[in-house]
């Protein structure tokens, strides 16, 4: 009598990457973003002195990868189920790691500008990793794997402070391209060699709102290069207002499209609600102020010499050290978002982390050049910024159903990415109207300015914050209103 042979495993479920394959790769992909970001804000007062450009310039190098990476976030998503995550996870990195070598090759600061541009492809690195993850995760150990992938971007934004600090000092800037460069490389031999090809997709029935994703950015590409180019051109320049103007023609283009588009980028219409309408709303201030705003003018007073009456006379390795040290702070602080928001309400731990951050600029601002006092302060606002981020979801998914989570939650994505372009290139303009034209150093005023802006942002952000509700209307989709009542899901620990 035979014996009966064990079945044989298929082929797919045979070669199907583990656990810790797929979300090694995974995380390493959006270190790759992380870094690409963080990298730079030491490295500003470097290229500044290099190039012998004003604040103003300099600050495109953040500026443009924040308004690219928010289009790119938009349509990663969208191109990742039309064409295989997988496929467009690898069309990203190699767009960041040619990106890099244009950076690096780049004898200018328009070169490093561009390459900077194409860097920004990397903003949809996270939406598509996380797809990934659900494509290729066991479904019980899901959760554990997009956190783990989720919480390496507050360690690669820590590790890439350090990291260009350290670049900086021992080789020069380039050494910082040419990292993130091989560092993309890497991340695409991984996701070719571990993650399994794409499954045939069925054809995605609607077009894609490649328009909305590109006059966003655009315009307001064109009002921050307006307010950018008036400190030298004038307002009445065409390089100054009228740019100025043109962006804010084109912003309201966008506006028009995308309430008239039948699958819009940017669900407007979500905006009704009072409770979204009033997050987003504290969202973009807060990014404005102090989550994106205080990265500019804080590396100023690391890395400026003690004779300027407010600098601390910091290397720039020293100032990546104490940059991705409060960043490691913040992220060990983040639990307590989570469990703030269980015995309160994420409202309550949304004003606290912007009370923190309201009290470190205000101590900052009338303390410069007190090392201790500003060490400090900015390690408040470090905890005071990961209770934000904590908060900030919990807050917006009382006010929408389950089936709308992920196209709210990148639409605050690319909300707070608008609203971190804008903290830098306003920061930069107040910075550049005290500035030395001949020695390019920032005065004392200059930094108190771009700090005061900070705080009247972060003020805003706070009355907002207080008038959200306790017990939000749910948002209720003109697809959904006619299918069945959508009710009410209380706030989970999303961190």
């Amino acid at each position: 009598m035979s014996q009966a042979r064990p079945p044989k495993l298929s082929a797919t479920r045979a070669s199907a990457p583990g656990f810790v394959a797929v979300v090694a790769v995974l995380v390493l992909t959006e270190i790759v973003s992380a870094f690409e970001l963080s990298m730079m804000y030491v490295t500003l007062p470097t290229l500044m002195a290099d190039f012998h450009v004003d604040a103003n310039a300099v600050a495109w190098v953040v500026t443009i990868y924040l308004l690219v990476s928010a289009s790119a976030a938009l349509l990663g998503g969208r191109f990742g189920d039309l064409y295989g995550r997988r496929r467009v996870m690898v069309v990203v990195l190699a767009l960041a790691a040619i990106g890099s070598l244009i950076s690096l090759v780049g004898s200018s600061l328009e070169m490093i500008i561009l390459g900077r541009g194409i860097q920004g492809a990397a903003g949809a690195v996270m939406g598509l990793a996380f797809g990934l993850a659900r494509e290729h995760l066991d479904e019980k150990r899901l959760p554990v794997g997009v956190s783990m992938i989720g919480a390496s971007a507050l360690i690669a934004g820590a590790g890439g402070a350090l990291i260009a600090g350290l670049m900086i000092d021992s080789f020069s800037w380039h050494g910082i391209f040419l990292f993130a460069g091989v560092l993309a490389v890497l991340a695409v031999i991984a996701v070719l060699v571990v993650l399994p090809k794409d499954k045939p997709r069925e054809t995605t029935s609607g077009r894609l709102d490649i328009a909305g994703a590109l006059l966003l950015p655009l315009g307001a590409s064109g009002i921050l290069l307006g307010l950018s180019n008036s400190a030298k051109a004038g307002w009445a320049s065409l390089g100054g207002g009228g740019l100025l103007i043109a962006g804010l023609v084109i912003v309201a283009v966008w506006v028009w499209w995308e309430l008239h588009s039948q699958r819009p980028i940017v669900n407007l219409k979500m905006f009704k609600n009072r409770q979204i309408a009033l997050v987003m709303t504290a969202t973009f201030l807060a990014a404005v102020g102090p989550i994106g705003g205080m990265s500019v003018p804080s590396q100023y007073v690391l890395q400026y010499p003690v004779e300027m009456g407010f600098g601390l006379g910091f290397s720039a390795a020293a100032a990546g050290l104490f940059s991705g040290g409060t960043a490691l702070l913040g992220y060990f602080f983040s639990p307590l978002g989570g469990k703030l928001a269980q015995v309160f309400n994420a409202r309550f731990v949304f004003i606290t982390g912007l009370l923190l951050m309201l009290a470190a600029v205000a101590t900052i601002m009338f303390t410069l050049g007190n090392m201790l006092v500003f060490l400090v302060a900015m390690s408040v606002n470090a905890v005071g910024i990961a209770l934000t981020f904590g908060a900030l979801p919990n807050v917006l998914i009382e006010a929408v159903p389950e089936t709308h989570t992920s196209e709210s939650a990148g639409t605050n994505t690319m909300v707070r990415n608008i609203g971190q372009s804008v903290a830098t290139a306003v920061g930069a303009y107040l910075l550049a109207r005290h500035q030395d034209p001949v020695t390019t150093a920032v005065g004392e005023q200059g930094v108190f300015e771009a700090f005061g802006f900070v705080a009247v942002f972060g003020l805003a952000a706070l009355v907002i914050a207080f008038m959200l509700s306790r017990t939000p209307k749910v948002w209720v989709p003109q697809d959904a209103a006619m299918v069945m009542p959508v009710k009410a899901e209380p706030a989970g620990d999303l961190i």
